[in-house]
């Protein structure tokens, strides 16, 4: 049995969470408002600080000093001179923050780790929307889909940032369910235990669809204000069995 805790979209209001103790704390993204290095160096002295024996992070939308793509993070004089052979890199506090990591504590970028025989994947990706003004955004369909095919088929776990279609998606004010569809089909394929995600506020839910398990675990409500629990779950990869902890005794 797995003890897990999962927390999504704190966009740098971390400390103020209140997280109950687990074996493993995971967060979906949106660490930061906008990747502030401030916000973005205290989010990780924090999550690397929490006492639970592992902890997982991936990024969202939000925390554009992850994505090396993103016109913010491009050396623009270096990209002229070097040309084709440009490589973009993520900024260089932040690969060093990244790369002394303790071993206990993972980032997961379109990778996955292993924990105590439980296999987790996880990536930042999206369904396009704002332009260029946030990150990891895929357009729907074959550019997405590349990310997912990914997966590998034996993955217990799976950490995106969005949720999929359907699926602790839905914003009522606008009527309309934010998913992603690629993403659904290959989560039916690989059939995971547990799908954990955040990005919609207001789609914070627990959902099953007959053979995994949907989180949201935004913690941020639709106004950005602090209102929603973490979740707390317990896991039985042996049986293929999820006990949710909090109040809530059935899903959406």
């Amino acid at each position: 049995m797995m003890n897990i805790v999962h927390i999504s979209d704190t966009h740098g209001f971390h400390r103020k969470v209140n997280v109950p103790f687990g074996q493993v704390l995971i967060h979906s993204g949106d660490i930061s408002n906008r990747g502030e290095k401030h916000q973005v160096e205290d989010f990780i002295d924090w999550f690397v600080n929490q006492p639970h024996k592992y902890k997982i992070f991936i990024a969202g939308n939000h925390d554009i000093c992850f994505d090396e793509h993103h016109p913010l993070n491009e050396n623009k004089l270096e990209k002229h001179l070097m040309g084709e052979n440009y490589t973009p890199l993520k900024p260089t506090w932040l690969n060093n923050l990244l790369d002394n990591l303790p071993d206990n504590v993972f980032y997961l970028e379109n990778n996955g780790c292993e924990i105590e025989d439980v296999k987790f994947w996880g990536s930042p990706a999206t369904p396009w929307f704002g332009g260029d003004f946030w990150v990891f955004n895929k357009q729907r369909g074959h550019d997405i889909k590349q990310v997912w095919d990914q997966i590998p088929l034996d993955t217990h776990v799976v950490i995106t940032h969005g949720p999929v279609m359907y699926k602790c998606d839905y914003i009522p004010q606008q009527q309309f369910f934010a998913g992603c569809e690629d993403l659904e089909r290959k989560l039916q394929e690989v059939k995971p235990i547990l799908h954990l995600s955040g990005h919609i506020h207001e789609g914070y839910s627990w959902a099953y669809n007959g053979s995994t398990e949907f989180f949201n675990g935004s913690v941020l409500d639709g106004d950005y204000e602090l209102k929603n629990d973490p979740w707390e779950i317990e896991l039985n990869v042996h049986y293929k069995e999820v006990k949710v902890l909090n109040n809530i005794s059935t899903p959406n």
